[in-house]
């Protein structure tokens, strides 16, 4: 019991380290980096290099526990709107099935510690019913934060088509929102997240009122 507290609290107090070095690290950025106009000058002058750069990034920051409002935001800063959309959506998928992967078939039972109680029973539950739609669901309205979603699906039967379209269309209005502040359009911004929000709440009718359906008709 010992043990297992204090593991929990160190794993704690280095998320919080690591917390503090991105957030110092990113006011410093915003305080003294280049200017805009330069770090886009960067990425055009790198070519296929500069998105693919991003790509591996944005997975080794979300390991790192970087926020991913921010990477998302840097798309926008760096590729514009349209392209950074795209690149943002693919590195929220390539992130969530790495850490899929990970909790699956390397370091099981080290997330299996780390997760809140009942959520991998409930998890495994979804994964076996309306797995797509459950999906969706938890990335439109994170009930459970993006990680431990991708840790605890990767711990249960679900197959990877599902995870990974739903993490694509149910990532779509908040990374949407998040792209448009970092491209220069935070105006725009609070009514893709507000739109992103409804939308959650209709999936979450539809998946109710189906469930009902299914459980009357078993």
């Amino acid at each position: 019991m010992g043990q297992g507290t204090r593991g929990v609290s160190t794993a704690g107090v280095s998320r919080l380290v690591l917390l503090l070095v991105w957030g110092t690290v990113l006011v410093l950025a915003l305080l003294w980096g280049p200017e805009t106009s330069t770090l886009r000058g960067w990425v055009e002058a790198a070519g296929t290099a500069g998105p693919l750069a991003y790509l591996g990034v944005y997975v080794m920051a979300v390991f790192a526990l970087v926020p991913r409002p921010a990477l998302n935001a840097a798309a926008g800063l760096l590729f514009g709107m349209s392209f950074g959309l795209v690149l943002a959506l693919l590195g929220g998928v390539c992130a969530a099935l790495a850490q899929l992967s990970v909790a699956r078939h390397v370091a099981g039972d080290a997330v299996a510690r780390l997760l809140p109680a009942g959520a991998r029973t409930r998890l495994d539950a979804l994964a076996d019913g309306h797995a797509l739609v459950a999906v969706i669901q938890l990335r439109l309205v994170p009930v459970i934060p993006y990680q431990a979603v991708n840790y605890g699906f990767g711990l249960t039967r679900i197959r990877v088509w599902p995870f990974a379209l739903g993490t694509l269309v149910g990532g779509v209005p908040g990374t949407a929102a998040l792209v448009l502040v970092g491209a220069g359009g935070a105006d725009l911004g609070v009514p893709v997240a507000v739109g992103g929000t409804v939308l959650a709440v209709a999936v979450g009718v539809v998946w109710w009122l189906r469930s009902r359906r299914w459980r009357a008709r078993a």
